[in-house]
């Protein structure tokens, strides 16, 4: 049987062998013995172990690799707020706190070990990403979607690759952000010395684009709402904090509040086409209560003063 592993850090570049190694705990020599053998193909062609991948390759390798590391992520039982789910898809409510899915160091406690307790999972994406099509960062909140059929993964890789989802999100960043709303449009590359942060730039890395609206001035704070066009690594905080808007919350780009203890970045909505039926169709998720508590401060200091 094939497995399938969708590429989808675009801007880190990471050479296929040191990728594979880190997901599923093979050594590299074994890794370069199997794309040597053709056992690991990327996008259908043979590969050499120093090719650097590239947004939405697709990676296809036979049960062999995962015979000599085998990985079981355990189903387990936790809060769970599902927004939607048919035959193909499921689709949930992220709580900010937790990883999307597994890693080689860590395989309890993330969001496709709860989903597995309620669903089967595409296995596109084995062993530590099944049925996974996109991600939300370990602080952001709100909905995501996964694949329950191989079948409906590569339906949802297709739209997702074509642009053809699309994504809100909601952010609370430091200032009054000025102007209503603004296209925002710059390259991501790594941040020289530093593997885990992107830094923005004019000439060389991938292009990024956002568009960026007011929602509510709340004090000196903005609640705004960001809509990538395209799917970078940390675009829209990266986005924010270069134009001066750092979101609240995100130590990495933006600035550490009191107000929230985690990155103030919220998956409000996504609409895309149903697999089974082609029918486009919006999910929101709630606006979580972190959020609610900072409007709600600004409201009643309004109030107050007024």
């Amino acid at each position: 049987m094939t497995r399938k592993l969708l590429y989808q850090n675009a801007d880190e570049r990471e050479r296929i062998d040191s990728y594979l190694k880190e997901q599923l705990g093979v050594s590299r020599q074994r890794i370069k013995e199997f794309l040597k053998d053709g056992k690991i193909l990327v996008n259908d062609r043979t590969s050499a172990p120093s090719y650097r991948l590239q947004s939405d390759d697709e990676i296809t390798f036979s049960d062999d690799l995962l015979c000599c590391a085998p990985v079981a992520i355990r189903p387990e039982r936790g809060n769970l707020e599902i927004i939607y789910s048919d035959s193909e898809i499921i689709v949930v409510n992220k709580p900010a706190g937790i990883i999307t899915h597994p890693t080689n160091r860590i395989l309890t406690g993330t969001l496709v070990n709860l989903l597995l307790s309620h669903t089967t999972l595409a296995s596109a994406g084995l062993p530590l990403r099944p049925g996974v099509v996109h991600r939300l960062d370990k602080g952001t909140s709100g909905v995501i979607v996964f694949a329950k059929t191989n079948s409906a993964w590569e339906n949802m890789v297709s739209q997702f690759r074509n642009r053809e989802v699309e994504k809100e999100y909601l952010a609370i960043v430091k200032g009054r952000f000025y102007p209503q709303k603004k296209e925002v449009e710059f390259t991501v590359s790594h941040e020289k010395g530093n593997h885990t942060k992107m830094a923005a730039g004019y000439l060389r890395g991938k292009k990024a684009l956002t568009i960026i609206e007011v929602a509510e001035y709340l004090g000196d704070l903005t609640l705004v709402r960001a809509k990538p066009i395209t799917g970078r690594t940390h675009q829209i905080r990266l986005a924010l904090s270069h134009l001066g808007y750092p979101v609240i919350g995100d130590e990495k780009y933006g600035t550490k509040s009191d107000l929230i203890d985690r990155v103030a970045l919220h998956s409000r909505r996504i609409t895309l086409a149903i697999p089974s039926t082609g029918i486009r169709t919006q999910f929101d998720a709630e606006i979580p209560e972190d959020f609610l508590s900072i409007i709600r401060r600004y409201k009643l200091g309004c109030d107050a003063s007024g």
